[in-house]
């Protein structure tokens, strides 16, 4: 029987190739085609000899000798993990309390994953389960899996999340931090459980190499950090060789190299270099390496926009590739692996757009998808992070890797500043004791991103960031949402109006749909048009419907402004278009927004809505004028200008959800101004910030005038 809905959806895709990447998707079809067909019944366990050949040696007991007495590769310290630990904790006040509760809870086998909650998960930990829904994999062939069911409701980044080993890190730095060995114990006991429970190529864990790759490091720092433990046994440090032997081959054989290209094959890319280097005598290994560092640099020429930013469009995604590639090429440095000059520019690039879109309350703008990953998570307080990612350490480290002070001010926020550099003491030790001075935010550090669509429009502690950017990975979408002509708006550590994030992906569509939509956005909506058609059941991709253009961008001494316009092809024959001036007024510190929207054609849409998400604070709707109540310092009130028929009808409270972390959710309020367009004119809306209450009604009466 045909299956009519995923034929659509096949059709729908193979539209949205361009022609030229057509041989390579093909080849990718063709590969995963032929895995799939010679996948193994049962799991093959590379033998002894065969990994001892790959080493050059004859016995296991040469092979252990030469790993620990080898004086290359260098890790990140020369010394024991234990003085480099004591030396991060002489910066850092309070890490030890704050790293043995998070290893406490590692040992009670207590987790709070990707919106979890905390969770007692027993004596063995259920590596191939969603303890979410409770749904459980097979140790089957990861070909035979079926990762994704958009109806059963399960999520697979649950075990892939526990399974990048994030958490053998933290114990690892436990351990050198306190010398206790039951955080060795438990590393161990993890370790071993999981080898048992996902086999090589077996179960949900290794459905992509970029999973591979991220554990294989996590992996890595977790041994490094406890080697020097007694009851790390040669029998132990065998098993875990020959396990990143495994990964090591995975990923060279099952490299993510598709179209588009994605932060999936940068993760690929990074992992085969660490491991590359790590396993360096072996030959195979040094393979590893060479191909690694040809693509890498061949994909960063792609997947970066030479303003620095990445081509999915997605700031939580560029946090992402951007910790990669950083701590891939601190690795690469440390041991005097010459990376091309391309990989320097694209990273100091990507730090440079981090450094620019950092928002006054040390915070991201969040513009398009956000899963809260992690590449390598050192500091103690990831818990602790909006997002889970952290923009203001990866800062702390390019600074110190590439030399570069004019980062580390935007990593300073007084109260959370110790935190922010510990990753870059564990990593680099007293190279990164470096002193870290708070800016001041002014009007000439307003910067534009134009590749990619970014704008950030500063005055003080006022902060508002536009997105006018497309769907980004060659037009597919993978990580975009409708937020074109969006934005955020900060004062001071108080976020305003903010994106409302991602929530989930494969584990709820409907949710998955509803937070990349429109009108999840803070901008207007023409009838009931998306700026691009979401599949309704294909989560990484959008269609490619909408054409932007920035009109003008600048600043004098009265005023900010930014105007742009998209074009969109989602309704069909009737293009819709939507053009949005932002002007900030320095002196009266009020924002205004003109919008003008509707079909190319002419015809007047039958509505138009205009969208302001709220960060989770106390909002009051007091007519058509909409005004948080904090009980201390700036509020905003948002109201509308009448001009000519054009005229705003009615004004709606309610409340909405936003998403800063994956797999969390909470209530926020959502501002929707609802008006029928009889005639081209603008909708024009004030927001002002304000102190008091005589103010705010001055500066209203004022504006309302004229």
């Amino acid at each position: 029987m045909i299956d009519f809905e995923r034929l659509e959806s096949f059709i729908g895709r193979l539209r949205a190739v361009p022609f030229h990447a057509y041989p390579r998707v093909a080849w990718q079809i063709a590969r995963r085609s032929w895995i799939t067909a010679s996948a193994p019944a049962v799991p093959k366990e590379l033998h002894e000899g065969d990994l001892l050949s790959a080493f050059g040696v004859h016995d296991r007991n040469q092979m252990l000798s030469d790993f620990y007495h080898r004086k290359n590769p260098i890790f990140f310290w020369s010394e024991n993990a234990a003085k480099r630990a004591s030396f991060v904790e002489s910066r850092a006040p309070g890490l030890v309390d704050r790293m043995q509760a998070c290893g406490e809870e590692v040992l009670a086998h207590r987790f709070d994953l990707l919106g979890s909650g905390k969770l007692d998960l027993g004596t063995r930990i259920p590596w191939r389960c969603d303890f979410k829904s409770g749904y459980e994999w097979q140790k089957d062939h990861f070909t035979r899996l079926k990762i994704v069911d958009l109806d059963a409701g399960f999520d697979i980044k649950i075990p892939w999340e526990l399974s990048r080993f994030h958490q053998a890190v933290s114990l690892g730095q436990c351990y050198a931090l306190t010398g206790q060995s039951v955080y060795v114990t438990e590393f161990m006991a993890q370790l071993q459980d999981w080898w048992v429970e996902s086999p090589c190529e077996f179960g949900p864990n290794w459905a992509n190499a970029m999973e591979v790759g991220i554990r294989s490091v996590n992996l890595i720092w977790a041994y490094e950090l406890m080697r020097a433990s007694p009851q790390i046994s040669n029998e132990f440090t065998f098993l875990f060789l020959r396990s990143l032997f495994e990964h090591g081959r995975y990923i060279v054989r099952h490299l993510e190299d598709g179209w588009p290209g994605s932060n999936h094959f940068i993760a690929n890319l990074c992992g085969l270099i660490w491991l590359g280097i790590y396993l360096g005598p072996a030959p195979e290994a040094q393979k590893w390496l060479q191909i690694g560092l040809r693509l890498l640099s061949r994909e960063l020429s792609t997947q970066v926009y030479p303003d620095g930013a990445h081509y999915e469009v997605s700031s939580g995604y560029h946090i992402l590739v951007a910790e990669m590639v950083l701590w891939t090429c601190a690795y690469c440095k440390l041991n005097d692996i010459r990376l091309s000059k391309v990989v320097y520019e694209r990273l100091a690039g990507m730090l440079d757009v981090i450094h620019g879109m950092i928002r006054p309350d040390g915070e991201i703008p969040l513009f398009g998808d956000c899963d809260s990953g992690r590449w390598l998570a050192l500091e103690s307080d990831t818990k602790r992070l909006r997002t889970g990612q952290d923009a203001r350490g990866l800062l702390v480290l390019g600074a110190v890797l590439l030399d570069r002070e004019d980062w580390l001010s935007a990593a300073a926020i007084p109260e959370l500043r110790v935190e922010r550099q510990e990753a870059a003491l564990w990593a680099f030790g007293f190279q990164a004791d470096v002193a870290i001075v708070p800016s001041v935010q002014g009007v000439d550090q307003s910067v534009g991103f134009p590749d990619v669509g970014w704008y950030v429009m500063r005055a003080g502690q006022v902060c508002m960031s536009v997105n006018t950017s497309e769907n980004g990975s060659g037009g597919w979408g993978i990580h975009a949402h409708n937020d074109t002509l969006s934005f955020e708006l900060v004062d001071g550590r108080r976020a305003f109006i903010i994106d409302p994030g991602s929530y989930v992906y494969t584990g709820d569509y409907r949710a998955r749909n509803v937070f990349r939509a429109t009108a999840s956005h803070n901008t207007v909506q023409v009838d009931t048009h998306e700026m691009n058609r979401i599949p309704e059941r294909d989560m990484f991709r959008l269609n490619d419907d909408i054409s932007v253009s920035v009109r003008q961008w600048g600043s004098d001494n009265i005023r900010l402004w930014l105007e742009a316009e998209y074009v969109s092809r989602a309704a069909g024959r009737e293009i819709l278009y939507h053009r949005r001036k932002f002007e900030y007024f320095l002196q009266e510190r009020y924002w205004l927004l003109t919008d003008y929207a509707g079909y190319c054609d002419g015809r007047m849409p039958n509505e138009l809505s205009v969208y302001f998400h709220f960060a989770a604070l106390p909002v009051q709707l007091d007519g058509l004028m909409a005004r948080t109540m904090c009980t201390e310092g700036t509020n905003l009130a948002i109201f509308p200008l009448s001009q000519g028929n054009n005229v705003v009808e009615t004004a709606e409270l309610h409340q909405g959800w936003i998403s800063c972390h994956y797999g969390v959710r909470e209530r926020a309020p959502v501002l929707q101004y609802r008006l029928s367009n009889d005639e081209t004119t603008a909708i024009r809306t004030v927001l002002l910030l304000y102190v008091t209450e005589e103010e705010l009604a001055l500066r209203r009466s004022e504006l309302q005038r004229g």
